[in-house]
This record gives C-alpha cells, structure tokens and sequence, in this order.
C-alpha cells in the first residue's frame, strides 16, 4: 500500500488540461481582435483617422516653419539694416571729427580733398588715420609743387639762354647752330664744329 501511495504522490493525475487551454485561447481569440495593423491600430478606421491627424499636424508644422523662415528672413535684414546704419553713423563721426580739426580752406573747405579723403575712407574705414593721411597728402602737394617749380625754373633758363644767344650768318665770328645733331654728325664734322667754337 505504501507504493500505492508513494506512485499517487509522484503522479498527479492526468486531466484534460489541454482543452481547457484551448478553450481559454479561443475565448480570448473570440474577444481579441485579430492582428493589430502595423502593431497598432485595430481596424482600418482607426489608421485613416491617425493619418488625417497626421496630415493635419504637418500641415500645422509646415506653415510654422514657413513663419520661422520668414521672421528669420526679416530678423537678418533688420540686422544688417542696423549694422549698416551703425557703419554709417560711426563713418560720419570719424569724418566730422577730422573736418573740425582740419577745417581749413587747404582741406575740408576744399570738394578734391573732400572727396579724396571719403575714398580713403571707403577703402580703410575705422583704420583711416586722419592725421596721417594728411600728413601724407602734405607731403605729395609739396613734393609735386616743388618738382613744378624746378621744371619751370629750369625752362625759364633755357629761355634765357637760348635769348641771349645771338646766331648771325652775316658776321664770320659769330656761331651758327648746327643743322645736324651731334650724333648724326660724322667725326670730321663733329671736329671741325669743335674747331670753330673753340
């Protein structure tokens, strides 16, 4: 009897187990919808009205992003109005500062320097140094007027010497130009020219 026992104790006893199984996996198959689509929707409704949404989201999205671009549009030309304006006011300063201290009939009074100093300007901006540049400008006036006057004094003695030269065919001292530069000239004319003025 004790084995009978012992066998009752190891085995339990064999119930249909698998058709209550089968059962529970029907009722709940019977409850369940089948397959989700794409995992997540129930039925086809459900997926045509998360797409409308869907579209109706992006289509919110994509008139903001429209707006951002255009704010940022008019935030960058607003920008570069505003640079610009401070480039000019800053310019404006430099320049009325370097006309107060050289107002003067030689520089700001005058339109060329007036317009030679804005061209400097534009080119070199903020790094323009008034006081060098027209220290510079001095410079070139001075060296141009100076180089005008040796030409001019230089022209005005060859006048004078050409002037106090007297050519006369009649007088057989007197000297006449020859009708042949010297380097056209052979050496037998060339010495006897010599000859003559010496």
């Amino acid at each position: 009897m004790e084995e009978i026992q012992k066998n009752d104790t190891f085995q339990e006893p064999v119930s249909d187990n698998s058709a209550e199984v089968s059962q529970t996996k029907e009722g709940q198959a019977e409850n369940a919808p089948s397959e989700l689509i794409l995992g997540k929707f129930k039925s086809v409704d459900e997926l045509m009205k998360a797409y409308e949404k869907l579209e109706k989201f992006q289509g919110l999205q994509s008139h903001e992003l429209g707006k951002l671009r255009q704010n940022s549009s008019m935030l960058d030309n607003i920008t570069k109005a505003w640079t610009e304006r401070d480039k000019i006011f800053n310019a404006k300063e430099a320049i009325e500062a370097a006309a107060n201290k050289y107002n003067t009939p030689e520089y700001f009074q005058d339109p060329m320097f007036r317009e030679i100093y804005k061209e400097a300007y534009k080119a070199l901006g903020a790094n323009l140094d008034a006081d060098k540049f027209v220290s510079l400008i001095e410079n070139y006036v001075t060296s141009r007027i100076y180089a005008l006057e040796k030409t001019k004094s230089a022209q005005n003695e060859t006048e004078k010497a050409i002037g106090s030269m007297s050519f006369s065919q009649n007088k057989t001292n007197s000297i006449t130009p020859p009708r042949k530069r010297l380097d056209e000239m052979t050496p037998k004319e060339v010495d006897d020219l010599l000859e003559r003025l010496i």
